[in-house]
Order: structure tokens, then sequence, then C-alpha cells
């Protein structure tokens, strides 16, 4: 809905290397993740954008209880895919992505793995292997809010949460924050054992070439 008219979008290419959106009532062009059109009569227009996280749908169940689970026969990708799970062997950009980058932004390597974490006054990049040297963990600071960043093992991707927690400890697959918290399944449960709800920053758990030139002043965590 912009301005009280309801939108429609479509996929309609790459800019970047990323993908972009086209609504039908302008032809303005949307960046998908920033939600900001970038080109054409709404240019500069900015959609609420949310978090679409990784999750298996043993984990999804577990946060939504209510959830209903659609069931097809169709895959959507083999296991022999290279990024199911997370790639080792990281593939190489196609140049029908690399055609459309004007630059590239060569302090990580083009196709790093990581999680991307924005904010209105920052931007940050956590790169996997970075977060894996900490125990699968990462403490930070995102506009003065304590920041967890974690390898979660049911979704087999990174997450991150606001919290106060200076420490964390893993137990099997739950992880054990040092407020007496903890994070099991992708739900935040408290000393009570009690779901609580979880406060998230705008995350995106994405490869380093596309986050770096859609928020060119990123940061890059080092532990």
């Amino acid at each position: 809905m912009i301005d009280g008219q309801t939108h429609h979008f479509l996929y309609r290419g790459l800019y970047d290397g990323v993908s972009f959106l086209m609504d039908r009532e302008t032809g303005s062009y949307w960046n998908h993740i920033t939600g900001r059109a970038m080109h054409g009569p709404l240019e500069g227009a900015k959609l609420p954008v949310a978090n679409l996280l990784h999750m298996s749908v043993e984990q999804a169940r577990a946060a939504y209880p209510d959830l209903r689970v659609a069931i097809s026969d169709r895959p959507i990708r083999g296991e022999q895919s290279p990024f199911w799970p997370v790639a080792k062997q990281v593939p190489v950009l196609p140049d029908r992505f690399l055609s459309t980058m004007a630059g590239e932004d060569t302090r990580r390597p083009t196709m790093d793995v990581g999680l991307g974490v924005w904010s209105d006054g920052a931007a940050r990049f956590y790169p996997l292997e970075h977060v894996a040297e900490s125990n699968d963990m990462a403490f930070d600071k995102l506009d003065g809010r304590g920041l967890l960043v974690y390898f979660d093992p049911a979704g087999h991707a990174l997450a991150a949460i606001y919290t106060e927690a200076r420490d964390a400890s893993w137990d099997g697959k739950t992880l054990g924050l040092s407020d007496g918290t903890s994070i099991r399944q992708g739900v935040l449960y408290g000393p009570d054992g009690e779901r609580r709800p979880m406060d998230r920053p705008l995350q995106l758990f994405t490869r380093w070439y596309g986050f770096a030139l859609t928020f060119p002043e990123t940061e890059v965590y080092e532990p």
C-alpha cells in the first residue's frame, strides 16, 4: 500500500548484482533489501521492510506453533546444490550478475558468506568464518545496543538478536546466555522456560558482494 493505493510488484532484473522489483502501477524500480524506490515516478519513496530468516520446517513450527505447512512433491533444489547447506566450496558469480556491477568492494571475497545487519544509522557485515572462530557466536554493539550474532544450527545460517547478555555457551543445539535466557530452535526462552519475544535488527544472510554494494559504507566485523 503506497499513499492509500495497492501496488503489485514483480521481478524485473538485476542491478549491482542484486534483484530489482518493479511495481505495475507506476513502473518504479525498487531495491528488495532496503525497500527504497531507486528509479521512476516514486524514486526516493521507501516501503517498510521486515526480516526474512533462514529456518527449517522443524524450527518454523517451534517458533510458530499454529503454522500451516504446505507440502509439495516438487523439490525447490536438490541436495547437490552448492548452496545447500552453506557451501564450503564457494561458487563463482555468474556473468549475468557481474555485468550489472559497476564496481566491487574488495575488503572481502566476492562470494563470502555472512550476515549483513543494518539500522538507520549503521550497517555491518559478519563473515561466517569470523563468527565460527568465536565458537559460533559474536557479541557486539550496533547503534549502542548489545548485539549477539550466532550460527543457528537448526537453520544452518547466521542470525542476530539484541541482548544485554555479554557471554553465552552451547549445550548441544541450545545457546544459553549469561542473562539466563536461552535460544533453541530459533525461539528465545526466559529463565522460567517461558517464551520471550525476540528483538532482532534488520538482517540478511547473504553474500558479501550484494550487501556491500547495497550498503557501501558498511563496516566489516573483526573478532
